[in-house]
Parts: structure tokens; sequence; C-alpha cells
């Protein structure tokens, strides 16, 4: 199994971060690295993705979550040639969300995927980046420019300056 994880302590509620990852219809509109998805991104449904590295390729997948909590997208190719799966999960801490996204595939060809997509590990950062700014200012507006103290934050992720550049602001 190839796998790519990307992660990120994003100073927003999972409520926040919940809404921007399952807004479809948006993710053109802010650099997911994703330029279209049609169909509804919700527990059962099936959903048609384009990305800025896949061309013109539509990768079909079907939608499975947990509100709040989990979501999982999962395609392949027939007979179990391909089976590629993209989770995401949301831990809370206290107006703060973990916001975690690791892709994966399986099956002969999944080899086929490091091959032609070389650049999946930093799509998946960019994407990740881009959920936690596109969150981060839209917490921002909502709690009109106040971000948590650190004294009040519970935990940081290794690497994030985010929390240092909150503190400086205060």
């Amino acid at each position: 199994m190839e796998s790519f994880e990307a992660e990120a302590l994003i100073l927003a509620g999972t409520g926040t971060v919940w809404d921007v990852i399952t807004d479809g219809g948006n993710f053109p509109v802010w650099d997911s690295g994703i330029t279209e998805v049609s169909g509804e991104v919700g527990h059962g449904e099936r959903i048609r993705v384009r990305t800025r590295d896949g061309g013109k390729r539509t990768f079909r997948l079907r939608v499975d979550q947990i509100p709040g909590q989990r979501m999982t997208w999962t395609g392949g190719l027939p007979l179990g040639l391909l089976q590629v799966e993209r989770t995401f999960s949301l831990t809370d801490y206290t107006g703060m969300t973990h916001l975690r996204v690791k892709d994966s595939a399986a099956g002969p060809l999944r080899g086929l995927v490091r091959k032609t997509a070389p650049g999946t590990y930093p799509a998946l950062t960019g994407y990740v980046d881009a959920v936690k700014f596109r969150a981060e200012l839209i917490s921002f507006h909502l709690e009109r420019g106040v971000f948590p103290r650190p004294s009040q934050m519970t935990r940081s992720a290794p690497g994030d300056t985010a929390p240092a550049a909150a503190a400086a602001r205060s």
C-alpha cells in the first residue's frame, strides 16, 4: 500500500473546518488544488472530482462520513486493480482542530500512482495548508478577529507557527 499524509493544527473550531472540507462547490474558489466537484459531499453520496494536477481526468469517488469527525472518499479501478482512498480526520482541541488527511492506494497498479503522480505529497500538503488558511480566515471573521490566547491552547503541532503568530497579535 502506498500512502501519503499531511496534517495541521488549525485555529478554528471543528465545525468551521468540517464546513470547509465538505463544501465541494467552493473548492475551486480557494486554493485547494481541486478545480471541480460534481455532486454533494455527503454521507453515502457519489462525487466526481477534478484536480489541478490531474489534467482532464475525473475521479469518481464515494463519500462516507461521521459528521464533524471523519470523512473518507474512496474509488478505484474495476477488478481491484487499484483502490484509492482519502481520509480526513478531525480532532477537537477546545476551539482548535487537528486535521489529518491521508491518501492511500492499494492493488496491483498502486505503483502507477507513485510514477504518474510524483507531486502527490506536495499537493496533499498544499491542500491541508489551504484548508488551514480558509478555516482560520473564516473563524477570524466570525469571531471578530479573536484568536485563542496561548494560555487557551491545549496542544500544538511540531513546526506550527500559527500559534506563535496568534500570540504575537495579542
